[in-house]
């Protein structure tokens, strides 16, 4: 392997361990403002878009084990019905989470995510709250 591969490979593993270890990426710096949107595509024939929502805010009961968030879209102008794709991020626990990238109800405006404990366990938007969580998403127009 050579010398460039090496660093490369180290500098990624680098990378992935920090990610998992602080549950932030290296381009946590480049993230948009909270509850904003940015990036969108030059390409007019597809508009690509992403942002996040503000942290711990807006989390809604579902039932006595989950919880749920109503995501707004509706900054990036889109135009069809996108193809959506999340995660969460915040202050801990995320990896403890199910349905973190599961989309339901997309629209041009926006998109439900549902979660819950892998482990089944009672969860409350006061969790949410203190963990600070939030999603970022990215969505692919599709006029």
């Amino acid at each position: 392997m050579s010398l460039k591969r090496s660093m490369t490979a180290a500098l990624s593993t680098a990378a992935f361990v920090a990610t998992l270890l602080t549950g932030a990426t290296a381009q946590a710096a480049d993230a948009p403002p909270d509850g904003r949107t940015t990036a969108s595509s030059a390409d007019t024939s597809q508009r690509i878009a992403a942002g996040r929502t503000r942290p711990g805010e807006g989390w809604q009961q579902y039932y006595c084990c989950g919880i749920y968030l109503d995501v707004d879209t509706s900054s990036a102008h889109f135009s069809g019905r996108p193809v959506y794709t999340s995660s969460i991020g915040g202050e801990g626990n995320q990896w403890e989470l199910t349905g973190t990238s599961a989309i339901y109800s997309p629209t041009a405006t926006g998109f439900r995510i549902y979660l819950r404990w892998s482990s089944g366990a009672p969860i409350t938007p006061a969790v949410a709250a203190d963990r600070r969580w939030y999603v970022n998403w990215i969505g692919v127009d599709n006029p």
